[in-house]
């Protein structure tokens, strides 16, 4: 399954509209998911990154994988910067 993340999908007022949409399709997922960053240009903030962790740790707990594909430079680096890498799954591509 993929899910096509959009720029408001990841804004303060968007953020929990998009927890509740990717949740539903993690809880019926039987295989694993992956977010696509094809859209997004901006960087994350600290409640976008915990919101992806939150999907991680769900996932986990159901034995499947949570893939980020196309997230850009910018964003890598954040993600590098925390170590974020060595546990979220960046893929380049679907």
């Amino acid at each position: 399954m993929k899910i096509i993340v959009e720029e408001t999908n990841l804004t303060y007022e968007g953020l929990n509209d998009f927890h509740n949409n990717v949740i539903k399709v993690l809880e019926t997922s039987i295989s694993d998911v992956i977010l696509d960053f094809q859209k997004i240009t901006m960087t994350l903030d600290s409640s976008a990154i915990g919101e992806l962790m939150k999907f991680h740790t769900y996932m986990e707990k159901r034995n499947l994988f949570l893939h980020l594909a196309n997230v850009n430079k910018l964003t890598k680096t954040v993600f590098r910067l925390n170590k974020l890498d060595t546990i979220l799954n960046l893929i380049d591509s679907e």
